[in-house]
Formats: structure tokens, sequence, C-alpha cells
């Protein structure tokens, strides 16, 4: 099952970036993920633990960082879990603001594999509110952080 989604965040690279790639701001954006534990510094090679409730269940991934390079891409791929999958967040400035482009693929287990379209438009939803959730936190702390200057 492919996934994939694209936003324009006015904010710019490095900042964009560097939240997204902070693991401790994934609680803070995606409202399934519960918990990251970073093992180790975060650089290609690295791991980290994720646990996620999707549907109503519990699931805990381990995943390793595979490609790290600031301030335009993040690659992870599945250590353990209950599916593989394999994603890259990508960045891109555009003007002063960032485009981050989420694309992943989750290999479901063979005997649900019939239904990946259904899981692949269950996935959009959340998926959107997740990137929406991201771009409203950074753009308003922006918006913050102006008013707090000029006060």
């Amino acid at each position: 099952m492919k996934v994939s989604h694209t936003i324009i965040i006015n904010r710019p690279i490095n900042d964009v970036f560097n939240f997204v790639t902070n693991l401790q701001n994934e609680t803070r954006w995606q409202p399934e993920i519960k918990l990251v534990t970073l093992e180790g510094p975060l650089q290609a090679g690295s791991t980290f633990r994720e646990l996620r409730v999707t549907f109503g269940r519990t699931y805990d991934w381990h995943f390793r960082i595979t490609e790290f390079v600031p301030p335009h891409r993040i690659t992870i791929d599945t250590i353990s879990g209950t599916a593989r999958y394999r994603g890259s967040r990508i960045f891109e400035a555009v003007g002063t603001s960032t485009k981050v482009t989420e694309i992943g693929e989750l290999e479901m287990p063979r005997f649900l594999r019939l239904f990946d379209p259904l899981f692949s438009w269950l996935s959009r939803q959340p998926l959107r509110l997740a990137y929406g959730r991201l771009k409203r936190l950074l753009e308003q702390e922006v918006l913050a952080q102006e008013l707090a200057a000029d006060g």
C-alpha cells in the first residue's frame, strides 16, 4: 500500500526540517503517535521506536533511519513491527516556504493485501489531518514569535 501527501508550510526549510526531524515532536502533530524513543543520535543508521494507535489498535514499531540529508530528506525503514514500512519525508524550499512531501509504502501481511485499496483510502484522512496540524502548529508558532517580538 502506497501513501503520499504534500503540503506547503509558510516557514523556511531549516525550521521545518529541524522541527519534523526532532522525533520528540511527532506526538505534537501526529495524534496517532503516543511515544517516540530515539536510540542514539539523529543520523543515518540510528534507530527509534514508535508507539502508535491506529484504528483503535496499538502498534509498536522499530525503525532505522536509512538516509538523513539535512535539510532535504529523512528516510526510514522498519526493523520490526506489524508490517514493513519504508518512507521518506522530502523538504524543498519554495521561496520563503517549504514543500514537504511524504512518500512511503506499507507492506501489509499477505492475507490483508486484498484490502490494500481500502487501507490506502482510509489512511489518507489521518495523513491529511496530521500534516494540516503540522502546518498550523509551525505557522502559528511564527505568528506567536512575531507578536512577542513586537510586544
